[in-house]
């Protein structure tokens, strides 16, 4: 990973010539409140996965990241860059100032209010005021990074929502149910804010088009993923089951996920079936394997692996045997789902969890309901073979991928926003390329 500072001398001036920001390439900023990749959750795959389709359609993207994960903070620059693929770049601000602010807040469990004040009042490094005049849309990645004051505010402004966080606010503790009545002025004004909104579901879809003076500048973008991602190796999966002693005639189902409420309330019914029906799991051979940073650390029983914060999620869904989705609350959609059709796994999932998607219940997915979890695990181990629910799953994909992959999904709605270049001057600083990269402009590495 290349480490870089911003040097502003090597900014220059280009003037920029009136065209349909919708059809031609165009210099997109995605602002986010956290470090996008590696993909460590489903809400880094949104947001990850509309950065590579926008780069794929030829446009420039460049994610900019308010502020870094722990282990990224230390001696080196402010500023971390990533080349992630041609036409995308991630920039990770890494002042100790907001490090340390962010690192009480989450010790605290407080909602990400404190960025949504440090980006409405335009307190702002250096650096984002220099990606905000090269940009000409700025994506804002949830309420959370609002529209920031100063001369890019005439540009084009885009919320990508990922859910109502209202909703989700008032489903979790004591103190994100505080801040949900904030959150939810915050998103009924919305649609007046901003030029156009990516909304992730039916539900969000209806609640900004009902208070949009355009319903046509709310476009509906279902969570999908980079069908790529998830061709890992046989090999790579067969070492991951030697590591947790597990063969052929194990299996293992997964259950990804983040720190979320929803997430945890479903751990937490997982957990408490494994500990009631612990013989049926053993005699069936059954392991769950908890995925990602729902839990913050790594532990295992003879009947759960938690695996905790991973770099990538990736190789193990190719080392499992189907997955688990036992979400019952929450708001959006859930895009674990879209991962496990695209590791071509039988899916087990509540009919919530299956929300926003085109799948049909009980021939693409297995129902998961509470008080039947054991009856619909028996059905999966003894009705078919690991093979057949291979060939199963793959059948689902090949009938629904199109509805899982973000690059044709944000193709089909991106070109429906509104969006006509208006830059009133010519003064719009746009940072210079460097060989092998158009995007990182007027940068030196380390």
């Amino acid at each position: 990973m290349d480490v870089v500072i911003v040097d502003p001398e090597l900014f220059t001036v280009r003037n920029a010539n009136p065209t349909s920001l919708s059809q031609a390439p165009q210099r997109i900023l995605i602002l986010s409140g956290l470090k996008i990749f590696p993909n460590q959750s489903g809400g880094h795959l949104r947001t990850g996965g509309v950065a590579k389709a926008l780069a794929r359609l030829g446009h420039e993207v460049c994610i900019y990241s308010i502020a870094g994960r722990r282990s990224d903070y230390g001696n080196g620059p402010a500023l971390q860059y990533q080349a992630i693929e041609e036409n995308l770049v991630e920039e990770v601000n890494l002042s100790l100032s907001i490090g340390l602010v962010q690192a009480l807040a989450r010790r605290f469990g407080l909602p990400r209010i404190w960025q949504y004040f440090l980006l409405r009042f335009g307190i702002i490094p250096f650096s984002l005021r220099n990606r905000l005049r090269w940009a000409d849309v700025i994506i804002c990645d949830l309420p959370y990074t609002p529209p920031i004051p100063g001369p890019w505010r005439k540009k084009k402004w885009v919320l990508l929502s990922h859910n109502l966080e209202h909703r989700l606010l008032a489903q979790g503790t004591w103190i994100e149910k505080m801040a949900a009545p904030w959150m939810e002025r915050i998103e009924m004004f919305a649609p007046l804010r901003y030029t156009g909104i990516l909304a992730c579901a039916k539900e969000d879809s209806e609640y900004f088009k009902s208070r949009a003076p355009d319903g046509n500048a709310v476009r509906l973008v279902a969570n999908g993923i980079d069908p790529e991602q998830y061709g890992h190796s046989k090999d790579e999966a067969r070492g991951l089951r030697v590591l947790w002693n597990l063969d052929d005639n194990d299996w293992l189902i997964v259950f990804s996920g983040s720190r979320f409420q929803p997430n945890l309330d479903a751990l937490a019914t997982l957990s408490e079936f494994a500990r009631t029906e612990h013989d049926f799991l053993v005699d069936n051979r059954i392991k769950f394997l908890v995925l990602g940073s729902i839990s913050g650390t790594a532990w295992s029983s003879d009947t759960m692996i938690v695996t905790g914060p991973v770099p990538e999620t990736f190789p193990y869904f190719a080392a499992a045997d189907a997955a688990l989705n036992p979400v019952l609350t929450g708001s959006g959609s859930n895009v674990k789902i879209f991962e496990y059709l695209a590791a071509r796994l039988p899916v087990i999932s509540t009919h919530f969890g299956a929300r926003g998607t085109v799948l049909e219940a009980n021939r693409d997915y297995l129902v998961f309901q509470r008080g039947l979890l054991k009856e619909t695990l028996t059905a999966l181990v003894k009705g078919q073979s690991k093979e057949e629910w291979k060939n199963h799953a793959e059948r689902v994909w090949a009938r629904v991928q199109d509805s899982c992959d973000m690059s044709a999904i944000l193709g089909r709605e991106w070109k429906g926003l509104p969006l006509e270049k208006t830059h009133e001057n010519g003064d719009q600083k746009d940072l210079q390329s460097r060989p092998g990269s158009p995007l990182v402009s007027g940068i030196r590495t380390h």
